[in-house]
């Protein structure tokens, strides 16, 4: 997935827009599948920790 955000430090890579922004929720980061960790112990980078994204939804 490509994030589509251009550099807010409160936003994660794996996150599509800030939370709240209307057309998104919270998902579990596909990364991690929302443990917050790698297999390899560290900090999930896509999600930073958190296990849970932002993206948008539906609509069309």
């Amino acid at each position: 997935m490509t994030s589509t955000h251009s550099g807010d430090p409160d936003l994660n890579p794996g996150d599509e827009a800030a939370p709240g922004t209307p057309g998104t929720g919270e998902d579990v980061c596909p990364a991690c599948q929302g443990k917050g960790t790698l297999a390899n112990g560290n900090p999930c980078p896509e999600c930073g920790g958190s296990g849970k994204i932002t993206e948008g939804i539906g609509g069309g």
